[in-house]
């Protein structure tokens, strides 16, 4: 994911921004059916499944700006919100969905000594070309451009320069960047650390991950989709921004703290709880966070430029993807999970406090 972020990411806002962006999309589409239904054909070929892994990404960088640079051609001003609520809610419940049907399709299909595991991609390319039909139905504006732009990597360099000056010179749209990548840096940190904390103070197989951290991340989504229609009318994008920060980091706080309460039973049970709790305050403040930064990109942003500015999201988040794992697998040798857990959200509260000038003043 890393390596084509920075391979194809110069390019891929500037082919959403050139190029008639439902063709960008249904051709993405098409691709990624075609591979993920190759992927049935070379289960075993390693060096297949790696060159076609990297293919996959490669045009998920593509079709991943040209969704969200497609949201406000869709949807009028006001409704922004909601529908980046929406965006994130189903994009992550589909995660879950498939997280938690894997297992049982590879078991109705004979398991992996039989056809479990190409059953899974030969879905996931129906679903795909399901997709593919659904967004030939969208009308969009074409803005002047029917297709591909043959002079489109000649014009990369400047179209990226133009990008980079825009994302400088104008803090709506810098802030909002920042925030979106530490979202996926922090929560990247939190998936790796809670697989350690899982087995070393709740005493529970790492398998058990997922009821401590992705269905209670799931549930905090949800809640957060529903805190944010009923305040997004009383409390400014700035100041929830800052709330999700705050919450986020003091989440990661008290779980730190929790890992010290496990002298008893019952402190057992009082960590799993807290532990749970943490995961779903998260899930609210990456809807705060993820949401209102989305929103802000999309109203401040020249229409033009939304690919190209989408594109410098993913491929910063890209970027980041990998610091967690380096990083902790560094740390967790010398420190206690617990004591990192804690550290790092206290830094990130005390962030959040000190940027909460700036954000009330430039995204209120």
């Amino acid at each position: 994911m890393t390596l084509p972020s920075f391979l194809v990411g110069l390019f891929a806002g500037a082919i959403v921004d050139t190029s008639n962006r439902k063709w960008v999309i249904l051709v993405s589409d098409a691709a990624l059916a075609v591979l993920f239904a190759s992927y049935a054909l070379f289960t075993h070929n390693y060096w297949f499944l790696l060159a076609i892994a990297f293919l996959s990404s490669c045009v998920s960088q593509v079709f991943t700006p040209a969704e969200s640079a497609t949201i406000p051609n869709i949807v009028k001003k006001q409704e922004l919100e909601r529908a980046n609520a929406l965006f994130l809610f189903t994009g992550f419940g589909s995660v879950l969905l498939g997280y938690g049907l894997a297992g049982p399709v590879i078991q109705l299909f004979g398991g992996l000594e039989k056809y479990g595991d190409q059953s899974t991609f030969i879905i996931a390319a129906i679903l795909t070309a399901i997709g593919f039909v659904l967004s030939s139905t969208l009308t969009l504006d074409s803005n002047g451009h029917r297709g591909f732009d043959p002079q489109l990597f000649s014009r990369t360099n400047k179209l990226t320069r133009e990008v980079l000056h825009i994302t400088r010179e104008n803090i709506k749209i810098l802030i909002p960047i920042i925030m979106l990548t530490l979202m996926q840096f922090c929560i990247g940190l939190m998936a790796i650390l809670f697989i350690d904390f899982v087995k070393t103070y709740l005493r529970l197989p790492s398998t058990s991950t997922s009821y401590f951290l992705i269905i209670p991340l799931g549930f905090g989504l949800s809640i957060g989709v529903y805190l944010l229609n009923k305040l997004k009318e009383k409390v400014s994008k700035g100041y929830m921004i800052y709330l999700g920060a705050l919450a986020f980091g003091l989440a990661m706080l008290f779980i730190g703290l929790g890992g010290y309460v496990t002298n008893s039973a019952g402190g057992i049970f009082f960590l799993r709880v807290i532990t749970a709790s943490g995961a779903v305050v998260a899930g609210i403040s990456a809807v705060f966070i993820a949401v209102h930064s989305r929103t802000i990109l999309q109203k401040n942003t020249p229409e033009k430029m939304l690919g190209r500015v989408f594109a410098l999201v993913y491929a910063s988040g890209s970027a980041v993807t990998p610091i967690p794992i380096l990083l902790i697998a560094l740390i967790t040798e010398k420190v206690d999970v617990a004591i990192v857990f804690l550290v790092f959200g206290l830094i990130f509260a005390l962030l959040a406090q000190a940027a909460k000038p700036v954000f009330l003043k430039n995204l209120s």
